[in-house]
């Protein structure tokens, strides 16, 4: 990424911290002045002592002298809690449209990064920044007026001093320039292999319960270790980069402080300069060391920002490929379900869903069945639109879903499928999604409402318990419980339950079904089942094969006609219908 977008993009998250911004770069200019001055001080004090001025006269100068310093590093300290204030205002910032960015993005997306990638990318690459965001444009800016500052000091001394300081400035800026960029490509793998091992040691975490029954821990550990050796190495030679680069401007202001020691003193010695003059100019030679060094570890910090920047701007520049309709509405109360001609793929060349054609009114419920793979899942994620249909149309209420608003077609359908998320905190935060605006009241009415009051009285402190992350301490078949008065609360038109009873206990189970009982009443509702009995509650049935309509009707018409394939399921009395 060129340093010009870099800056550009920087910018974006500066610009509203301007005003702290400049306040940073007033009190390091101060600063800088006050530097610029205490060589004419350390001048005035050695040149009046060598003539014999009495204490009080050299009072004036070393009391001067000792206040600078002191109120310099007053300004550093200010300076530098301004500067953390900036960069976290901004990163924090960046976080933020990051992780809105990445949330709104396709599920095909989610499907190639893993959590732990994006975690990097959000947290590690940003946290990449904070120091750049703080300190670049202050420091740079701050060491460019110092350098300005001496060279003209320089040159109002003489012409010769002043170009013996030119020349000691072009030789360092020389050094830098040409070693400020070979660190960039080092940076960039180590980030690269940050984010592989970050999303490694995620994925092996999650699965933690299939690592220990299988006994792959060590399987695990090797992989861990092999990632850490490679990350080590790369940072050992972006380090040994860094160092050599360090050592060549060093060099360079040694043979610049050796320049200006040799001009100091031939020309104390000629007479044409006082000794007091002769210090002058050595500290403003290394004065001049400063500020270039501090430029040099500014660009060291830039490549290192640039390679975050780079992979963030590329985060960023994905666009989902579903995005807002024009802005249609839906109708209020239960919305009727319309395929008409739906074709469907994941990959070019292989359809999961074939020319699918059907037509639900509004509070009635759908029964879909299905051998695994059949499409029935496919089916579910083109209703809710995390994919667009190929060739086709999806209608909820009549009304085209890709001309509806994202939130608004979403806060109208709700899923529960077998993985109920659920997160670390209170049973009312988990219930109300975080939303303070779902009241107690609101709560506890819409547990009556599933006839769940009993069972949530296990819960000693009420909507104060706690909830581990992922429902810690919870059965499936509670969280599933959960989930249900999560919709009830949302009340939406549409409800599809995608095999939430695949992994309940036959107790749970039958509380789970009086509850759902309760919730599709007067509400349009599709269940996608493996068990025959999960649909007995449907008005239709729907019989998926290799993506295509196999069976559709009646659930009641399609148990009278013996031939049907659904009756013919229940005459065998297969319960595990469809594995």
């Amino acid at each position: 990424m060129s340093l010009k977008g870099a800056l550009r993009f920087l910018w974006t998250y500066l610009k509203p911290l301007g005003a702290r911004l400049l306040l940073l770069v007033a009190l390091m200019t101060a600063a800088t002045g006050l530097r610029l001055l205490f060589p004419q001080l350390l001048r005035s004090l050695v040149d009046q002592t060598l003539a014999g001025a009495p204490l009080p006269a050299l009072l004036l100068p070393a009391g001067l002298f000792l206040a600078g310093a002191l109120l310099i590093q007053v300004l550093r300290i200010t300076a530098t809690m301004l500067s953390e204030r900036i960069a976290w205002g901004a990163t924090n910032a960046l976080r933020l449209d990051l992780a809105r960015h990445v949330l709104g993005l396709d599920i095909a997306f989610h499907k190639e990064h893993t959590p732990g990638e994006l975690i990097e990318r959000i947290d590690g690459d940003v946290t990449t920044l904070a120091g750049f965001f703080s300190q670049f444009v202050a420091q740079v800016g701050t060491s460019l007026l110092l350098i300005w500052g001496v060279l003209v000091a320089l040159f109002v001394e003489g012409w010769l001093p002043g170009l013996v300081g030119l020349g000691s400035f072009a030789l360092n800026a020389a050094a830098v320039l040409s070693v400020s960029s070979i660190t960039v490509k080092a940076w960039s793998g180590i980030r690269a292999s940050s984010t592989e091992m970050m999303s490694f040691v995620e994925e092996r975490i999650a699965g933690r319960e299939e690592v220990k029954a299988l006994g792959a821990d060590g399987y695990v550990v090797r992989g861990l270790v092999a990632m850490s050796a490679k990350h080590w190495r790369l940072r050992r030679r972006a380090r040994f980069l860094e160092t050599t680069a360090s050592n060549v401007t060093v060099d360079a202001w040694v043979l610049s402080q050796f320049a200006m020691l040799l001009l100091a003193f031939f020309l104390y010695r000629a007479g044409s300069l006082s000794l007091g003059t002769a210090m002058m100019l050595f500290f403003y030679a290394d004065l001049l060391n400063e500020p270039v060094n501090t430029i040099r570890e500014q660009m060291d910090e830039m490549q290192r920002a640039r390679a975050a920047l780079g992979r963030l701007v590329k985060l960023k520049a994905v666009t989902p490929a579903i995005t807002d309709g024009a802005g249609a509405t839906l109708p209020s109360g239960p919305l009727s379900v319309t395929l008409d001609g739906v074709t469907f793929q994941y990959e070019e060349g292989r359809p999961v869903l074939r020319n699918l054609s059907f037509h639900l009114e509004p509070g009635q419920t759908l029964g879909i069945l299905g051998r695994t793979g059949s499409g029935k899942s496919s089916l579910i994620r083109l209703l809710c639109r995390f994919y667009d249909p190929q060739e086709g149309v999806v209608r909820l209420g009549g009304v085209d879903i890709r001309q509806l608003p994202l939130d608004a077609l979403r806060s109208r359908i709700g899923l529960i499928s077998q993985e109920v998320g659920l997160f670390g905190g209170t049973l009312r935060e988990n219930l109300a999604l975080f939303n303070p605006a779902v009241t107690d009241e609101r709560i506890w009415a819409a547990v009556a409402d599933l006839g769940l009051t009993e069972w949530f009285s296990r819960f000693e402190e009420g909507l104060d318990s706690s909830i581990g992350p992922a429902g810690g301490g919870l059965s499936a078949g509670e969280a599933q419980l959960l989930a249900l008065v999560r919709l009830s609360l949302r009340d939406p038109g549409l409800i599809i339950l995608d095999e939430f009873t695949a992994r309940i206990d036959p107790v749970t189970e039958a509380l789970l079904q009086t509850a759902v009982d309760r919730l599709l009443a007067g509400r349009t509702a599709v269940i996608i089942a493996h068990r025959l009995t999960t649909v007995e509650r449907a008005d239709y049935i729907l019989v998926l094969e290799q993506g295509s309509m196999r069976e559709w009707g009646p659930r009641s018409a399609l148990i009278q006609d013996s031939g049907s394939h659904y009756s013919q399921l229940r005459s065998a009395g297969r319960q595990e219908v469809m594995a």
